[in-house]
């Protein structure tokens, strides 16, 4: 687990806060937005109260007469109230002012449209101290020149500005906060997850190769990660595993042929031989060397064909003609050797690989069977297309591999008592199996009553 302070140092933790304050900066715009619009609307509401008030009076002046109009400004100046209208009528002739404003504001326009207008303390009445700020007012003027006055005290409208402001301010930070708590547990729960792939790898680098990630069960893009990853250190704990026993194997099973030839030479150095001794001194060196390098061959050839890596063509290849050509090979080494030799092969049987290896494990397979059967034996190589699987089979009446023995054969350089007397490294079978597994193929020992069924299945 990583120190708290070191949290903000990681990229999930850095990118989740980036987000919340990204989300926190949208929910300010967005209110700030939703302030402006709510303002514009109260101006607007102010604005035309005002004017149809003004209006109002100004029909009234008109109609009902100026006495009628200043009795009711009397009495609207009766009404006493933060959020109050004010009124001036201002009759310049006979210089009288009626109304409970007092004095006109010489920066108000006379043109029939609310303005907003700086109003000092001096024009306001006594019992309404400390009004002063920018008042939306509009002036007329009457049909006998006087000026007709209303304006709108903003007090009201100032606490509602600020209690929108105060409630804006809350939701800010409310959303922050929890934007903020959001993005830490966000970033917090990635970390878990990325802890968890950190603590495998570090366990795997200390030598655990059987260490796994785990699953979260969530079947998320972790969880996918998590599985190839895995799959990933499985190949690579067969792989290491395999070259381990490669290497137990080599260095037991190489150490005697290696030391024949080098007590043979040195036997030859000892003393002066005759021509014929050294050629048949070398002669049987070169065949103990000619032995080893198919030996390395073959162990190239299985950790190439494990590890997946085989550089060869792969492509679509017909089954049923590599198998026609190989068993004409060996249709005379049949008959040299009094062998039954039987060939059983559908036509048209593709399968998509490397014909190259393909043709190596049905060569090692038909040694195999001709080493281990006796004169007189039958052998039998078989291809058909059942089930949807093309099967390929090599039987033989021999002795066969006792059921307990053969995934064991199935190993490097194992080799069965029945097999010591005979030539081999103990690799054929070996690279036949890593051979089907990089064909995605099924290798089948079975008993064919008597003797052994070999048998590989291809997917159709």
């Amino acid at each position: 687990m990583k120190p708290r302070s070191l949290l903000l140092h990681t990229t999930a933790m850095r990118l989740a806060l980036r987000y919340a304050v990204f989300y926190a900066v949208l929910i300010a715009l967005g209110l700030g937005a939703l302030y402006w619009a709510i303002s514009r609307y109260v101006d607007a509401q102010l604005a035309a109260g005002l004017e149809q008030e003004v209006h109002e009076l100004a029909s009234l002046d008109r109609q009902q007469g100026r006495q009628k109009l200043k009795a009711l400004l009397k009495s609207e100046s009766l009404i006493i109230g933060e959020n109050r209208r004010y009124y001036l009528l201002d009759e310049t002739k006979s210089n009288k002012q009626t109304g409970n404003l007092l004095a006109w504001p010489h920066a108000l326009k006379v043109e029939g449209k609310v303005q907003n207008i700086w109003i000092e303390d001096d024009l306001i009445p006594g019992y309404m101290e400390d009004q002063d700020g920018y008042w939306p007012m509009v002036g007329v003027v009457l049909d006998d020149g006087a000026r007709l006055l209303v304006a709108q005290a903003v007090r009201q409208a100032e606490d509602l500005q600020e209690f929108i402001l105060a409630t804006m301010a809350i939701i800010i930070v409310v959303s922050v906060g929890l934007a903020l708590a959001m993005g830490w547990r966000l970033g917090r729960s990635l970390l878990d997850r990325i802890e968890l792939i950190n603590k495998t790898a570090e366990r795997v680098t200390a030598g655990d190769l059987s260490r796994r990630v785990p699953l979260s069960g969530q079947d998320d893009e972790f969880d996918e990660l998590a599985g190839h990853l895995n799959s990933m250190l499985s190949q690579i704990e067969v792989l290491l595993t395999g070259m381990r026993q490669v290497t137990d194997n080599v260095a037991h099973d190489l150490r005697r042929p290696l030391a024949r030839m080098r007590n043979r030479i040195e036997v030859t150095l000892l003393e002066p031989r005759k021509t014929e001794d050294y050629r048949q001194a070398l002669e049987e060196t070169m065949t103990d060397a000619e032995e080893l390098m198919r030996t390395f061959n073959a162990l190239l050839e299985i950790a190439q064909a494990e590890a997946g890596s085989y550089r060869g063509e792969w492509k679509e290849v017909d089954l049923s003609a590599l198998l026609e050509e190989l068993s004409e090979l060996y249709e005379d080494q049949a008959a040299e050797h009094k062998r039954n030799f039987k060939v059983q092969i559908e036509k048209e049987l593709l399968v998509t690989g490397n014909r190259q290896l393909l043709a190596q494990v049905i060569t090692n397979l038909l040694d195999n069977t001709f080493k281990f059967t006796d004169n007189g034996g039958s052998i039998l190589l078989e291809a058909i297309h059942e089930d949807g699987k093309i099967q390929v089979s090599v039987s033989d009446d021999g002795a066969g591999i006792p059921a307990d023995q053969r995934d064991k054969v199935l190993q490097r350089f194992v080799r069965l008592e029945a097999a010591r007397s005979t030539a081999g490294n103990g690799l054929g079978l070996s690279l036949v199996k890593a051979v089907a597994d990089l064909h995605k193929a099924s290798l089948h020992l079975k008993d064919n009553n008597p003797g052994l069924r070999v048998v590989i299945e291809f997917k159709g």
